[in-house]
């Protein structure tokens, strides 16, 4: 009897062993005095439930609130990079059009010049050598302008060049793969015309408004509207060049030229072998 009473006694003495044992046992306890109340009072658990949840409601709104703005607010902020980003490649895309478009009105404009200059009439020639102008310096003193052809196209001093819309001026120097062009509207400028018409011949001068009409006594004769066309008293032109028309404002009587050099870029050099040897030179 001794001996049991020591053995039981091992397990009331307070080891590590006899506290896990009785938590172990209490847990036990509790766990089953739960289960027995939720099947006894369940009614009033489901009540306890609805109002801790009546009451904390409030408080679950208040907390959710600042969530819910804050993901909003997050959403919006992702909303707004991607409509930039966005933005950015329509606008990209945009331009890339716009620079297509341009390209191909530009294309479209270079081929309606280009057609007018080949319908054209003009006097005969040995031959006409097309080019554009490539230089056209800004000086109030000097009306000259340079072309992308020269001695290796056959042109020659004295040739004269044209646009789509008439005569623009005439070859003053030559070299191997350009030349200079002295335009009609040139103070420096003078030549030999014809009134279609009236049948008056008389001599153009340049300025910046048009021709002023020199070498003429019956000026007064003049059409208005009428045709100007060119002749070859000057022995390095040929007749029938339209040059421009007759203009008459109240007393005043000038030539309005038909072509400037702001028409188009392109021109047309009409090349003559003449008899005369013409100079040139090699640069």
């Amino acid at each position: 009897m001794a001996n049991s009473q020591s053995t039981f006694s091992k397990y009331l003495k307070p080891t590590f062993f006899n506290y896990g044992f009785i938590e172990i046992l209490f847990s036990f306890i509790i766990s089953i005095t739960m289960l027995v109340l939720s099947f006894n009072y369940k009614k009033q658990n489901s009540d306890l439930k609805i109002l801790l949840i009546d009451y904390l409601r409030p408080l679950s709104s208040i907390l959710v609130f600042p969530v819910e703005k804050f993901t909003n607010v997050l959403e919006q902020l992702y909303f707004i990079v991607e409509i930039k980003d966005k933005n950015k490649e329509l606008l990209s895309k945009l331009e890339d059009y716009e620079t297509q478009l341009n390209e191909l009105y530009h294309l479209e404009i270079e081929n309606l010049e280009l057609k007018n200059l080949l319908n054209l009439k003009s006097p005969p020639s040995s031959h006409k050598v097309a080019g554009r102008i490539i230089n056209d310096p800004i000086n109030f003193a000097s009306q000259n302008i340079f072309i992308d052809v020269g001695y290796d196209d056959n042109v020659k001093i004295n040739n004269p060049v044209l646009n789509h819309n008439g005569l623009i001026g005439r070859i003053i120097k030559v070299y191997k793969n350009s030349s200079e062009v002295l335009l009609l509207t040139d103070p420096k400028s003078n030549l030999p015309v014809v009134s279609l018409k009236s049948n008056l011949r008389f001599f153009v001068s340049g300025n910046l408004n048009g021709f002023s009409i020199k070498h003429l006594e019956g000026y007064k004769n003049l059409i208005n509207d009428e045709m100007v066309l060119s002749t070859n008293s000057s022995g390095y032109f040929k007749e029938g060049i339209r040059v421009g028309k007759i203009v008459k404002v109240g007393n005043k009587i000038y030539v309005k030229p038909l072509a400037r050099k702001e028409d188009s870029k392109y021109i047309k050099v009409l090349v003559y072998n003449f008899k005369k040897n013409q100079p040139f030179s090699r640069k």
